[in-house]
């Protein structure tokens, strides 16, 4: 009986990226999949696809993929809501900021002076 070996996950076609990281055609090079690519695990991404959250993936045979594009076009509409959402928060904040406290400073195991009568 032939011994169980691990079999090589073979790239996907151009312009195409698996869910999970995979090496190049001459094995050289450690190709980032989707999950890697959006900075979670593999098993948070298929989370997500179930949910129907993240890029638009689809199948090729039995491997779920996604095209490059719609993978980094995804993280560029993360961003820009990023972007819009710090913009709205500084806008807001310094409008709706109260104006500092005062700080009383007392000496440590001193108490404050109670006012003459």
């Amino acid at each position: 009986m032939p011994q169980n070996r691990k079999l090589t996950v073979q790239p996907p076609p151009d312009g195409i990226v698996w869910i999970e990281d995979y090496r190049s055609e001459d094995g050289t090079a450690v190709i980032p999949g989707i999950a890697s690519r959006l900075g979670i695990s593999v098993s948070t991404y298929k989370k997500w696809r179930m949910r129907g959250e993240g890029p638009v993936t689809f199948f090729i045979g039995k491997k779920a993929a996604a095209r490059i594009e719609d993978v980094e076009a995804y993280l560029a509409g993360l961003h820009q809501a990023a972007v819009l959402a710090a913009r709205e928060s500084a806008a807001t904040a310094a409008h709706d900021m109260r104006p500092p406290e005062a700080r009383h400073h007392h000496r440590a195991g001193r108490r404050p002076a109670a006012a003459a009568a």
